[in-house]
């Protein structure tokens, strides 16, 4: 009767921790370091936020999809264009971005580690840059400026990354992202023409990528 009683306990508590799973709404958000792959610059990078809602469905074989709404800053600091005319460039593009997280990995009761491919895409909302021109010895700004600056502001991506999911409504995540596509779009206006040139000249090749930090809670 003891032993009965015994695995009658531990089916309940095994039952308990799977219906306690972290399926379901949650709130995201964590620590954003982008840079950008430019030619003829030196990029460094910047630090940003991410924060939004999570949705996750539990499937077969120990696998999840887990798609979010997020409100995204990603940056870059490019410096020293070899050509002799541009001292920096300061951006920071703000998206609505839409990733969705297929994650694979065992449950071990207490937690569940695993891995995840995350595709993405996303909106810009806004942007800020700030140009400076060595030739000119003066600088300018373009603030919500897309076609006039040349800034492209549709997104598309990939993310790549581990987690663990403890404590039934917690989950940990770390990811490496590449922005796929330029981030230069067009020509530009002429009165944004030394904006757009710059923009043209450093990213016409390039976008952002970087490492993203997040935490997630389950309701």
């Amino acid at each position: 009767m003891r032993k009965f009683l015994c695995i009658v306990a531990a089916a309940a508590a095994m039952s308990a921790a799977v219906t306690a799973s972290a399926e379901g709404f949650g709130v995201t958000g964590g620590f954003t370091s982008s840079n950008a792959s430019v030619k003829n610059f030196d990029a460094s990078s910047i630090s940003q936020f991410h924060v939004g809602v999570t949705y996750q469905v539990k499937l077969p074989f120990n696998l999840s999809i887990q798609p979010s709404l997020l409100y995204q800053v990603k940056g870059a600091y490019v410096k020293d264009d070899i050509t002799g005319t541009i001292g920096s460039l300061d951006t920071k593009v703000s998206y609505l971005e839409v990733p969705v997280a297929i994650q694979w990995g065992p449950d071990l009761l207490v937690a569940r580690p695993y891995v995840f491919l995350e595709p993405f895409i996303g909106y810009g909302l806004g942007n800020k840059s700030e140009v400076s021109l060595l030739d000119a010895a003066t600088s300018r700004k373009a603030r919500n400026e897309w076609a006039d600056a040349a800034v492209k502001r549709l997104e598309y991506g990939l993310g790549l990354g581990v987690g663990v999911e403890a404590l039934s409504h917690l989950q940990l995540s770390a990811q490496y992202f590449w922005n796929f596509g330029s981030l230069a779009n067009g020509e530009g206006s002429v009165e944004w023409a030394d904006v757009a040139a710059t923009y043209k000249t450093a990213y016409k090749s390039g976008n952002f990528h970087g490492l993203k930090v997040t935490a997630t809670i389950f309701f």
